[in-house]
């Protein structure tokens, strides 16, 4: 009997918009990015920056929140995200903004690019236009224009690597030029081991997407700064597959969640584990030995994906591309489209009616 995930011709016939090009096209997208970003002219920026802000929502956000990762060990300077109409009150002429919206029309963050400049920010608009790009042009701001026609989570590349383009232009981090270099060098190379045309039995991203198939994923970060990548592998699964999905990070983990594990059987049969890591040494490698031990003697299935690189830019790519392709198969599993955002787009409907 032939998979399900290798009958190509009918795979394609549950994705009319092709998420699963997107997702292959990544590293080119990576390239773009770049490009784009270290060609935009830097306007009305303070030259006496001492804390970033990155406004966004849902995959617009996540730039900001592997902005935050990536710069965990580098950045002189705090990184914080907001996802909310609101502003924190210490956001000042000292704040550089980086304002994110795929569609440039994302409601909580316009609001708060609005307040941010009206606090004497430096505002930096990443966007492919809308009402973000004209705010931008009306107050000659620094602006990242990107290419438009995507599913924002799709747009990964787009709404991450500006922000690091624009740091570095400023001269408040390191270059990061050979290390998008390495980043796309290396998805180039994964996506041969990933796409459609490889069988299931030599595919990891489907093997992985039949092991989550009629269960509840668990992503667990062994890291606490790349519970990123586990809540991108959490939000894909959601979007794409149209399932539910939770994350957490170690240690945290280890101090309350892990007791959720002694539950009994009907609660626990149903999920699926997933580790993200970069290394296992220590301390760290007895917390995940147990852990896997414990659960995988309850018979839930249990998979370590170690990260590659020599940038934490790389590893971040690395941890979140087999979940990207991973996902989209899971949703051809579930005979779901994944691009669809039936219930996203009925939400939005209806505020936007009680509102009118």
């Amino acid at each position: 009997m032939v998979e399900k995930l290798d009958q190509i011709e009918e795979l394609k016939k549950l994705d009319p918009k092709d998420m699963y090009s997107a997702v292959y096209n990544l590293p080119e997208q990576i390239e773009r990015a770049a490009e784009v970003a270290y060609n935009a002219e830097i306007k009305n920026i303070s030259d006496k920056i001492d804390k970033v802000l990155v406004l966004g929502m849902g995959g617009s956000a996540i730039g900001g929140d592997v902005l935050q990762s990536v710069l965990f060990k580098e950045a002189k300077f705090p990184v914080f995200v907001n996802r909310d109409y609101d502003l924190p009150n210490w956001v000042d002429e000292s704040t550089l903004v980086f304002a994110v919206s795929y569609s440039g029309h994302t409601v909580e963050t316009i609001n708060s690019a609005k307040l941010s400049y009206s606090r004497g920010a430096s505002v930096v608009a990443v966007t492919s236009g809308g009402v973000l790009k004209e705010f931008a042009q009306e107050n000659n701001l620094t602006l990242v224009e990107i290419p438009s026609g995507m599913a924002p989570r799709a747009a990964i590349g787009y709404v991450t690597i500006p922000s690091f383009v624009i740091l570095e232009r400023l001269g408040l981090i390191s270059s990061k030029k050979k290390d998008i270099e390495e980043t796309v060098a290396y998805l180039r190379n994964k996506r041969e081991e990933f796409k459609i045309e490889v069988p299931t039995e030599q595919n990891v991203a489907k093997k992985v997407a039949k092991m989550m198939f009629k269960h509840i994923p668990v992503i667990y970060a062994v890291e606490e700064k790349w519970k990123v990548a586990a809540y991108r592998w959490k939000c894909q699964i959601n979007e794409n597959s149209k399932y539910p999905a939770f994350y957490h990070f170690f240690p945290e983990l280890n101090h309350n969640e892990i007791m959720a594990w002694e539950a009994i059987d009907d609660v626990i049969k149903p999920l699926t584990l997933i580790f993200l890591y970069t290394s296992l040494e220590g301390e760290m490698k007895i917390r995940v030995e147990f852990m896997q031990e414990k659960i995988s003697a309850r018979g839930v299935p249990v998979f370590l994906w170690q990260a590659e690189g020599n940038n934490p830019l790389t590893q971040f790519f690395s941890l979140t591309y087999l979940g990207d392709f991973a996902t989209v198969y899971l949703a051809y599993l579930a005979d779901k489209d994944p691009f669809s955002i039936g219930y996203i787009n009925e939400l939005k409907l209806r505020i936007g009616q009680a509102l009118s």
